[in-house]
């Protein structure tokens, strides 16, 4: 049996409702029991927990004190449960009310790498994060039109250089790159033994499957140790941390914001958006089963959420926050997208930011444990991003933004001490992919806009010659099958509907622009009615008024937007299909 969203937590009135994909273990509103909630929550936290290096990193280009470094990390963690908080809000103007986790992106390493080289510290690279999520904000209201500056194509590459750099992260922490230290037939042996255990379990089919990367890395540590490729000293490690600590905020210092540092931050704005759009939306996919594209009010409520928490790590002098996008892998290719699981998870890192022994745990995890989780996410996070990419049919134009923006994003994974000299604004493959993608994008945009005519009387034979006519405009134009669908049906009742109201001829125009198709109906006669705001089959055995409203409104019930207008016997009416 479907379920679907239309009210409740979602009930937001320009929100599209949902329906309940099949197979799904556990969808956005239902509750699984406490201690499934929590375990679930406890394996999200374990895949964010891969990305604390990020702050670590980040805090040994603005400081050599390890203080700081735990100081920071500890912030940071914060942040990221404030990102995930802020997105459940099912209220409001901020919130997509989707369940994804957060976590510390990579994308602006590089950024506080250069406020660290200009001799900022963390106050600096406080205030120059705030400053690029208030640009996030005002970013979010001045693109209207989402889906023609941050396309399915853009946001999949993102995604795709997501997973290419989750890879790459797991790479490096098995000391394969450049620099790094080989591992030994032990370290390989704990990856592919950690590895075999999460798939197993996933491919058990029994109800320890959502759990299979938890149960894998669990498993896997003693392997790991049995091996010899554990943490020396783990143990006093974890026992010279207190039980509680309150981390003390940065001061954001704007006096000490450098130009350069800032314009780093402001290009990245770029792979960020992105970041979150495609997650979002990849979630959005995968939680409703009659999904064809994205639904916009959502999304943007959660891009105000993004670039929110961006403001708050930057004023507390945290890390920048963002999507887990390797936990909403892991969520749906378990299948287990409900609320109160993020919700569960977003608690925890709370309690493990107040508690530097959990910190150190989750520090302290055999490498080779934390590699086999990254490659295990990875997989999933780049077939999301294909399967983002292809929702569209990848046309000439799409095909290109693709390309380039992959080439340019794995050319820097490649070859990164090449990007890192020569502009290390950009020396992120999520950022320059994202970049290139983007600009692909705006500079190839003027050149998708087509238009067809037609000029046809209004006879017995017309509604099968507009048919035919725009059966040959969706193909050459490479609209979706649903998209061609809901056009020629309303060309055709707004075809037989002139035909009966005794216009002579109609002339009408079509042309595309890029996210949807516009269509302008020209004729001399009566105007159109309007279309009730509430129709059903009686209208159809009603008076002629009745009957022909309801005609229009069956024209008009697909379209993104519909209005007409006319002086004397001249009429003219315009509609908006989204593609």
């Amino acid at each position: 049996m479907s379920a679907t969203i239309g009210s409740g937590y979602l009930a937001r009135a320009l929100d599209r409702p949902g329906v309940r994909p099949h197979g799904m273990a556990y969808w956005l509103d239902e509750a699984p029991a406490n201690a499934v909630t929590l375990g679930l929550a406890l394996q999200h936290v374990a895949i964010q927990s891969v990305y604390f290096v990020i702050p670590a990193v980040v805090a040994g280009s603005l400081s050599p004190d390890p203080a700081d470094a735990t100081r920071f990390l500890a912030l940071s963690i914060l942040a990221a449960a404030l990102w995930q908080a802020l997105q459940l809000l099912g209220r409001g103007p901020i919130g997509s009310g989707y369940p994804i986790p957060g976590t510390h992106t990579a994308a602006l390493v590089g950024a506080y790498s250069l406020v660290g080289l200009g001799g900022g510290g963390f106050g600096a690279a406080g205030a120059s994060l705030a400053l690029a999520g208030l640009a996030a904000v005002g970013l979010t209201f001045v693109m209207r039109r989402l889906r023609v500056v941050l396309p399915n194509e853009v946001a999949g590459v993102v995604v795709i250089l997501i997973g290419v750099a989750l890879v790459l992260v797991a790479t490096q922490r098995l000391g394969l790159q450049p620099g790094g230290t080989l591992p030994g037939l032990e370290g390989v042996g704990a990856v592919f033994g950690s590895l075999a255990l999460m798939v197993g379990v996933a491919l058990s089919r029994t109800r320890a499957a959502p759990f299979a990367v938890l149960i894998g890395a669990t498993l896997g540590v003693p392997l790991a140790l049995a091996l010899g490729t554990g943490v020396p000293d783990a143990m006093a490690l974890v026992e010279r941390q207190p039980w509680l600590a309150l981390p003390q905020p940065w001061v954001p210092r704007f006096d000490q914001v450098a130009p350069v540092p800032l314009f780093a931050f402001l290009v990245a704005l770029v792979a960020l958006k992105a970041t979150a759009a495609g997650s979002l939306v990849v979630l959005q996919r995968a939680s409703d089963a009659n999904w064809s594209r994205p639904d916009a009010p959502p999304i943007r409520r959660g891009l105000l959420a993004n670039a929110a928490a961006m403001v708050a790590a930057g004023v507390i002098g945290a890390a920048c926050p963002g999507p887990a996008t390797a936990a909403v892998g892991l969520s749906i290719a378990t299948g287990t997208l409900a609320r109160r699981i993020v919700a569960a998870g977003a608690a925890m890192l709370v309690v493990v930011a107040l508690c530097p022994k959990l910190v150190t745990l989750f520090v302290i995890v055999p490498e080779p444990v934390k590699a086999a989780m990254l490659f295990y996410v990875a997989g999933f996070i780049m077939a999301q991003g294909c399967q983002l990419v292809t929702v569209r049919m990848l046309d000439t134009r799409r095909t290109l933004i693709v390309a380039f923006g992959l080439s340019a994003g794995v050319a820097v994974a490649v070859a990164p001490q090449a990007f890192i000299g020569a502009i290390p604004v950009l020396s992120s493959p999520i950022s320059v992919g994202a970049v290139v993608a983007f600009v692909v994008n705006l500079m190839t945009l003027p050149l998708v806009s087509r238009r067809a005519e037609l000029d046809l009387p209004l006879d017995a034979r017309a509604n099968r010659s507009v048919t035919d006519w725009f059966d040959g405009v969706a193909g050459a134009w490479a609209l979706k099958s649903q998209t061609a669908r809901a056009v020629e049906q309303s060309l055709g009742e707004l075809t037989d509907l002139l035909h009966e109201l005794g216009s002579p001829a109609l002339r009408l125009a079509a042309r595309l622009a890029e996210d949807r198709v516009e269509l302008t109906l020209a004729w001399d006669g009566a105007a159109l009615p309007d279309p009730p705001a509430i129709a059903s089959p009686e209208d159809l055995l009603g008076p002629d008024e009745v009957r022909h409203a309801f005609s229009v409104w069956l024209a008009t019930r697909q379209a993104q937007g519909f209005r007409q207008r006319g002086d004397g016997a001249a009429r003219e009416a315009w509609l908006a299909f989204e593609d």
